[in-house]
C-alpha cells in the first residue's frame, strides 16, 4: 500500500520571472507558510534590451538552485517566533531589491516599479526529478494571478532543469509570451 503525500509536504523550489517594457527580473522565492522573497537566494534584474534568452535561462536556474522550502519541515501553524523574524528579513530584502529597480530605471514609486508587467511562476517539486513547471499568469494591478484551472491550456509548460541555459530560457520566454500582461 502506498502513502499519498500532500503536495504542501513535498519540498518545492520556487522562482518568478517578471518582464516589463524596461527590465526583466528573476526572483528567487522561499516557502514557509506561503511563498516569500528569498532571504539568501539568487534574485537579479537587467534592462530588457540586454536580456537575452540565455541570460533568462541561466539566472532562472540560479534562482531555482538557491531556492529553499522550509514549509514541509516546520510545524503547522508556524510559530510567530519563527515566522516573524523570517518575514521581516524577507520583506526587507524585497524592498531593497525593488528600490534598486526603481532607482535604476527611474520609476516614480514602488507600485509603478512592479506594475505594467508580465510574470511567470516556476515550481520545481523534489518528487519530479529534473522536471520544472513554468506557469504563465495574468496581470492584475501591481501583481499577478494564476489562471483558473479551466483556462490553463497552453499556459503551463514543463522543462528539464538539465536543458542548456538557452533552451531553458526559451521555455521561460514562451511562457512569458502566453501571459496576459498588465501593460495597459
Amino acid at each position: 500500500m502506498s502513502t499519498i503525500i500532500p503536495s504542501w509536504q513535498i519540498p518545492t523550489r520556487r522562482a518568478q520571472v517578471i518582464r516589463t517594457r524596461k527590465y526583466v527580473a528573476v526572483i528567487c522565492k522561499e516557502r514557509w507558510g506561503g511563498s516569500h522573497f528569498s532571504r539568501s537566494g539568487w534574485s537579479t534584474f537587467i534592462p530588457r534590451k540586454q536580456a537575452t534568452t540565455e541570460w533568462i535561462g541561466e539566472n532562472l536556474k540560479k534562482a531555482l538552485y538557491s531556492s529553499e522550502d522550509f514549509g514541509a519541515h516546520l510545524p503547522t501553524p508556524i510559530p510567530s517566533e519563527l515566522s516573524r523574524p523570517a518575514k521581516d528579513e524577507s520583506n526587507q530584502k524585497s524592498r531593497e531589491f525593488w528600490l534598486r529597480i526603481q532607482e535604476e530605471f527611474g520609476f516614480k514609486d514602488f507600485l509603478t516599479t512592479m506594475s505594467k508587467s508580465a510574470g511567470i511562476y516556476i515550481d520545481w517539486p523534489e518528487d519530479q526529478g529534473d522536471q520544472v513547471r513554468i506557469v504563465a499568469t495574468r496581470g492584475r494591478g501591481g501583481g499577478f494571478s494564476a489562471w483558473g484551472t479551466n483556462e490553463n491550456f497552453g499556459k503551463v509548460f514543463h522543462a528539464s532543469i538539465n536543458l542548456s541555459d538557452l533552451e531553458f530560457g526559451e521555455v521561460a520566454v514562451q511562457a512569458l509570451d502566453r501571459c496576459q500582461p498588465n501593460y495597459a
